[in-house]
């Protein structure tokens, strides 16, 4: 891959990370502790935030294979059998080195033959949360290797591992790009809470296909069903048809890509066809005409092409236009003209403002106490139309159940010879479709009434709130006015929830969430959208959970022989009757606990939002009553103190200005 692009993002974002910390240091005579904050919180953001590639598919689609070959070296074990079944996390590390973090909690029955070591680790973390392990690079097929000889599914269940964090020393992840290898489609890495959470983090998908299997339904409704409701479109999806070299001939080659290219044409036009072996060999090997052969480099480039600028930019312009409001409307336009002001102020007139603006800041005070118990009314009055919303779903859950099993036609036939193989693998095949079944439709009732009805709830607390909170603002700025007799020198007039969202930290806060995302354009759809994808990730793992085929699979096999039935249509309608039944008893048992995860979902999505507003009004008046005293301390001292403070103010307001000029010069760069 061509890191010079890439160098050149890393340049630019180290010198915005530089700007930041700059104005960080010029704002402290300005007695502006919430923009400090936010210049905290905007510089970690910069120096974290990292290209985030998340790598998925099938495991017999060469996935390792591939990752190996994008790295030029065999990072990853590749079997031609299921293996990872963890997360892999690679990152730049001047040596390789290799960090195990775990579960919490842990799974009921962890699976048999895990070195001894990681036994021991486990039981001495007791009840607590197991701490992160570092083991040696060259064992870790010990932790992302599905045992020999144990079903895929039930490792992944039993597996106590979340993910391994890989460090090793290639350019291509110096400059801040870090590569995630997740487990098979197969295996439903959507119905975790942390691929869901890894995949509201990446920037780009590499969707990586079999050439001599292309375009199974289950990858395509991952694609629809998954990938587009986290937002990944044409420009982030990049699908890679691997094993492209075993097609048999040239004309099947065409026939494929003409095919590939019309299937994905509704998800992607970033289509490649691939051979992940001949990359990595010729890398390997130096031979640079087998890795051109691979078309791993076309890959490589078009990625860091999207990379570098089209995500780049965005990764970029989101912070630098913060650091613009803050230097240009919080500090040059605002604190600066009124802080003068006061200070050209007599000591005795400045101390009668601030005593007349004492009880109107107690009355601020109060303001936002109403707001914040106004919010929490109106929050618990929509609970229990979610609540009656997620019942509704849930209680006729099981009738639907009935029906799809009904309807669907299974591919295993039950032989008389191996009725006990075939019913397991019946029963099986029946426990997926179910499970992938009742995922679909309750992402779809999340995406689609659910989502309508937070919409609607989240509409109506907008415009309850916003007369409120516009009047506590006009208040606000009016005692700061009374306080310091200087208007803000044009500085932005802020809608009512950007305001709140800027002093709060903006997309900055992490601990917000979605509500955070709603909130900065007013609790947007995205809010609710935000709601919907965490719930999906709670009740998918529910669904998984339901029914373990490993402990039920014997049962409904025996039943099958039982009277010696050997006529296979009549074996299937009494697996599916069976099968169908018992989800449906422990739908019905779980119904009650999937309602109230919803609601509480819901409940606490909500509640940050009013803690956010609780939080930022709370900071505007404990900001603005410290800026008071200091500047009361200001006139207290003298002439002197005031001949100080008023150096203080020139020096950062120079410095500022050629801050925000540099700040310019980037920004320019980035539309360029």
């Amino acid at each position: 891959m061509n890191n010079t692009q890439l160098q050149e993002f890393s340049e630019r974002r180290r010198r915005l990370a530089a700007l930041a910390e700059e104005t960080g240091r010029l704002v402290q005579p300005l007695t502006m502790e919430s923009c400090a904050a936010a210049l905290v919180q905007l510089r970690r953001k910069i120096d974290s935030d990292a290209f985030k590639i998340m790598v998925m598919g099938n495991f017999k689609n060469g996935k390792s294979t591939f990752i190996n070959a994008l790295l030029g070296s065999e990072v990853l074990p590749a079997y031609a059998v299921p293996t990872t079944a963890i997360i892999n996390e690679i990152k730049y590390g001047e040596e390789p080195r290799a960090i195990l973090h775990f579960l919490n909690p842990q799974p009921e029955q962890i699976y048999e033959g895990l070195p001894q070591e990681v036994l021991a680790h486990i039981q001495r973390s007791g009840e607590g949360q197991i701490p992160p392990m570092e083991v040696p690079v060259d064992e870790i097929e010990d932790y992302v290797v599905i045992p020999m000889g144990m079903d895929h599914k039930s490792a992944l269940r039993q597996s106590p591992f979340e993910k391994v964090e890989l460090f090793w020393p290639l350019d291509l992840l110096r400059d801040g790009v870090e590569i995630v290898d997740s487990p098979g489609l197969n295996e439903n890495p959507a119905r975790t809470r942390v691929t869901l959470e890894y995949l509201s983090k990446a920037d780009a998908i590499l969707f990586v296909f079999s050439a001599l299997a292309m375009g199974s339904a289950a990858e395509l409704a991952y694609i629809e069903d998954t990938l587009r409701h986290n937002g990944f479109e044409k420009q982030s999806l990049f699908c890679v048809v691997n094993r492209f070299d075993q097609l048999t001939s040239e004309r099947e080659q065409k026939r494929v890509q003409a095919f590939s290219k019309d299937l994905l044409a509704p998800y992607t036009e970033r289509v490649f066809f691939t051979s992940a072996y001949k990359g990595l060999s010729g890398k390997l090997n130096g031979e640079e005409e087998m890795v051109q052969a691979s078309n791993i480099p076309q890959v490589e480039n078009a990625l860091t092409e999207y990379l570098a600028h089209e995500r780049g930019k965005l990764k970029l312009a989101g912070p630098a236009r913060e650091l613009t409001r803050i230097i240009r409307s919080d500090a040059l336009e605002t604190a600066l003209p009124q802080q003068r002001a006061a200070l050209s102020t007599s000591l005795d007139v400045f101390r009668a403002r601030c005593d007349e603006a004492r009880p109107k800041i107690e009355n601020l005070r109060e303001q936002r106490e109403i707001i914040t118990r106004k919010a929490e009314a109106m929050i618990a009055n929509l609970l229990p139309d979610i609540k009656s919303c997620a019942a509704s779903y849930f209680h006729s859950l099981p009738e639907q159940i009935r029906g799809w099993v009904n309807e669907y036609k299974p591919q295993t036939k039950i032989s008389a010879l191996h009725a006990k193989r075939d019913g397991e693998a019946l029963t099986d095949e029946l426990v997926t479709f179910l499970q992938n079944k009742i995922d679909s439709e309750s992402r779809a009732w999340l995406s689609g009434p659910f989502t309508d009805l937070v919409n609607e709830k989240t509409a109506v607390l907008k415009s309850s709130l916003e007369g409120g909170m516009e009047e506590f603002y006009v208040s606000l700025d009016a005692v700061k006015l009374e306080i310091t007799g200087a208007h803000p020198d044009n500085a932005e007039d802020l809608p009512v929830w950007k305001r709140v969202v800027a002093v709060g930290g903006g997309l900055l806060m992490g601990d917000v969430g979605v509500a955070a995302l709603g909130a900065v354009t007013g609790l947007s759809a995205d809010f609710a959208k935000g709601i919907a994808l965490q719930l999906g990730a709670y009740i998918a793992l529910t669904f998984l959970g339901i029914l373990n085929p490993v402990t039920v699979v014997a049962v409904i096999a025996a039943s099958l022989l039982h009277g010696g039935m050997k006529v296979s249509e009549k074996a299937q309608a009494t697996a599916k009757k069976k099968v169908a039944e018992s989800f449906c008893e422990e739908i019905g048992k779980c119904s009650s606990s999937l309602v109230e995860a919803v609601v509480v979902g819901v409940s606490e999505s909500f509640d940050r939002i009013r803690d956010l507003i609780s939080h930022s009004l709370d900071t505007e008046i404990d900001d603005m009553q410290k800026q008071m005293d200091s500047l009361l301390l200001d006139l207290e001292q003298g002439e002197e103190g005031v001949r100080q403070k008023t150096a203080q103010l020139d020096e950062a307001e120079e410095g500022l200005k050629k801050t925000a000029d540099k700040l310019e010069s980037l920004v320019f760069e980035l539309l360029q």
